[in-house]
């Protein structure tokens, strides 16, 4: 194949340059043929005690693999006799792990993404993020706001491995509000002042009025983003945004709203008071992030029009970050004093909670991704995070409708139709998960798209 591959570039006068690159085009289909027939090749993991992902009991089944899916869940199943065979050694195998709130390329603070980090860098340190995020067993991340449908694209193109990346593009947001990065310096665009380098290179869009969110909603799912983020309250990592603002007119939500549902998919919001997701949840937000401050009643109507809350559990009862400013840690111990009440209400009404880590601003604090299991170990059970963490999320981001590019097959399951995303585990992760805070030692197979990305077994 080589060979026919150097012939084909070989420049041959006789024939022209167009049949050299027939004959390379036909030699890279050939390749193709041959990469398809070996994706197909059979793996049977057995000797396992299967989470499913839907149901908090263990059972013993074997899982065979063809190709990027699973074909059969069972004992006695007929296999291939090249299949490739995998003993779990009476381990639990789980569906690979579902983060529903990331931010892959919020990789500094604010100020330093505004001024220190070009977009090549930024694609670079988090595609180290992304691998790393996959060796912890997250299969799948959705990516809450920042410049990350590039890495989203690099990972489904081969060029360095990751997770299932469903990207929301740019955040929306507003002047002063969340996520808007200029400095101090950069008036308003229209004032004089021009876009902010984080903005150009897409880690937020400042929109006002209902013509420029039109235009940035449209320009994410342009881009490739899977759903839309939006900033319904100011916030906690913000340096020119209070907390308690109120975001957008009825005009501006609207506008994201029916992008949002004429692209077949949804929108969430980041929001922490009542009245910011009381009107979210009117115009349709399928999603809030975060809502610590949120009382009952509004606790009620998200349940009652089936809303989704993702909670982040570390960075809602850790310490400020030492590089918060004193207004940052103001409002970052405002939203922390009402998180368990939160929890409680939430609980009570039976809201459907995913799992986010929310981690970000530097290296050492996507570190802390695995912590998250330990911090939602003081407020739910092991079976309830679990769920969070495989089909709660799966369903969440499945509400991406036909802006979902792996629709071939469920995610966060396991059973026949499901993609082979998969982690094998030491110990008992539905009576204790603090085994998975320590995915280097306690994760001995970690598979994804039905590929062995680690296999200490």
């Amino acid at each position: 194949m080589y060979g026919v591959c150097v012939r084909a570039l070989r420049f041959d006068r006789a024939r022209g340059f167009a049949a050299a690159i027939a004959l390379l085009a036909a030699a890279l289909g050939m390749l193709q043929i041959k990469a398809h027939a070996e994706d197909e090749q059979q793996i049977l993991i057995s000797n396992v005690r299967v989470f499913d992902g839907e149901n908090t009991h263990l059972v013993d089944a074997d899982v065979l693999v063809q190709g990027n899916m699973i074909v059969a869940f069972g004992s006695d199943l007929e296999v291939d006799s090249g299949a490739q065979r995998i003993d779990g050694g009476g381990r639990v195998l789980s569906p690979g792990f579902v983060d529903a709130h990331t931010h892959m390329s919020l990789i500094a603070p604010f100020d330093q993404l505004e001024n220190e980090y070009t977009g090549i860098y930024v694609g670079a340190a988090a595609g180290q993020v992304a691998e790393e995020m996959l060796m912890r067993g997250f299969t799948t991340v959705r990516d809450a706001g920042g410049a990350s449908i590039g890495v989203q694209r690099a990972i489904d193109d081969g060029w360095f491995a990751g997770p299932r990346v469903f990207s929301s593009g740019a955040f929306l947001t507003q002047t002063s509000g969340h996520l808007d990065m200029r400095d101090r310096t950069n008036p308003h665009h229209h004032m004089g002042g021009e876009h902010s380098h984080a903005q150009r290179i897409g880690h937020f869009t400042a929109v006002d009025g209902e013509a420029e969110m039109l235009g940035a909603a449209r320009q994410n799912f342009r881009n490739g983003a899977t759903q839309l983020k939006l900033a319904t309250n100011g916030g906690i990592s913000a340096n020119y945004s209070p907390l308690d603002i109120d975001q957008f007119t009825d005009a501006e939500l609207g506008a994201a709203a029916h992008v949002a549902e004429t692209f077949g998919s949804y929108f969430m919001v980041h929001a922490y008071y009542d009245e910011a997701v009381s009107r979210a949840i009117d115009f349709g937000a399928r999603s809030i992030e975060h809502g610590h401050l949120m009382t009952e009643d509004v606790i009620k109507k998200m349940a009652k029009n089936d809303v989704y809350l993702v909670v982040e559990a570390l960075m809602s009862n850790a310490d400020a970050p030492p590089q918060f400013t004193a207004d940052q840690r103001e409002k970052f111990e405002l939203a922390k004093s009402g998180f368990q009440e939160m929890i409680r209400l939430a609980k009570k009404h039976k809201l459907k909670i995913a799992f986010g880590s929310d981690v970000f601003l530097s290296r050492e604090a996507y570190k802390l991704q695995a912590m998250e299991w330990l911090a939602r170990a003081e407020i739910f059970s092991a079976p309830e995070i679990m769920l969070q963490a495989t089909s709660i999320g799966a369903e969440l981001i499945e509400l991406s409708g036909p802006r979902n590019r792996y629709r071939e097959g469920r995610l966060g399951v396991i059973q026949p139709g499901a993609y082979a995303d998969l982690v094998l585990i030491d110990g008992e992760p539905l009576e204790d998960v603090s085994v998975l805070a320590d995915p280097g030692k306690n994760l001995r197979l970690i598979m994804k798209d039905g590929v062995v990305y680690k296999n200490t077994l």
